[in-house]
């Protein structure tokens, strides 16, 4: 998808600035003793105090407004009552925001949203993730989320016009080499927008895409580490994707707007330093 409209973007820029705001807050929950619930919670009231729609409540039955993976999990946990926090734990926190214009003077928008005629609303969508400690972490975790997030900031950085998607997996995956992580290899970055998932599928290694990026697209990044090997498997939950040998992983997810220089990135926390 290709925003160019000032308004457009206007509301594209809200959404990703809620996520890294309501992110941020809910980094600074993160401890023993504090449940997934909890988190959620104070994540979906954030959104709405803010003016905007929970993402994910509701996407294709999601029960939550975050995803929170723990340890193993790898992405899509979903939180629960009787899901604490230990010391030592390592959490995921995916977030999304939803800012919506209404279409024709509708007051209810209904069923009928997206991007098109007759419809209710537009949507312009924000998705964010980053992996946090729980309390103290053992020096090979704290080295795992730092890779990880290298690897994005290193994937952003190749994000400009004309740069192809391979350039982006191709950035992310040699940290990776590097380091002897496993990567996610079913699931990947997206195109993002009015929608929450769109084309393209972005990779997070090497496949030999020649897809160029264009000034204007609106893309998530979002590479998975696993401190054993690549595979991972899906629980009966339907949700929750966890790591076949069950080792760490690690996951972090920033939303950009690709321009002809560096890219902006729309979901920046606002203490976050890029690398």
């Amino acid at each position: 998808m290709i925003l160019t409209d000032s308004k457009d973007l206007e509301l594209i820029r809200k959404a990703g600035e809620i996520d890294g705001y309501v992110l941020e807050e809910l980094m600074k929950m993160v401890a023993p003793g504090v449940t997934t619930w909890e988190i959620d919670e104070r994540a979906e009231r954030l959104i709405r105090e803010a003016g905007a729609l929970p993402t994910f409540k509701g996407y294709r039955n999601f029960p939550c407004t975050i995803c929170a993976s723990i340890n193993e999990e790898v992405v899509h946990g979903i939180p629960n009552k009787n899901r604490v926090l230990k010391d030592g734990d390592i959490i995921s926190l995916d977030i999304g925001s939803t800012v919506r214009r209404t279409l024709n003077g509708a007051k209810d928008a209904g069923a009928t949203g997206g991007k098109g005629k007759n419809r209710d609303y537009e949507d312009f969508i924000g998705d964010t993730a980053v992996t946090v400690p729980v309390g103290q972490i053992s020096a090979k975790l704290e080295k795992l989320l730092a890779d990880t997030q290298k690897s994005l900031y290193a994937g952003i950085k190749v994000c400009r016009a004309g740069a192809t998607l391979d350039d982006i997996g191709g950035a992310i995956e040699d940290v990776a080499l590097e380091a002897g992580y496993g990567i996610v290899r079913e699931y990947g970055g997206h195109g993002i927008g009015y929608n929450y998932h769109e084309d393209p599928f972005i990779l997070n290694y090497r496949s030999g895409s020649r897809t160029k990026l264009k000034p204007g697209m609106v893309i998530a990044i979002e590479p998975m580490f696993n401190l054993g090997g690549d595979r991972v498997r899906l629980k009966q939950d339907g949700w929750t994707v966890v790591t076949q040998d069950y080792k760490p992983s690690a996951h972090f997810e920033h939303s950009l707007l690709i321009t002809e220089g560096d890219p902006e990135i729309l979901t920046k926390r606002p203490s976050e330093v890029i690398a």
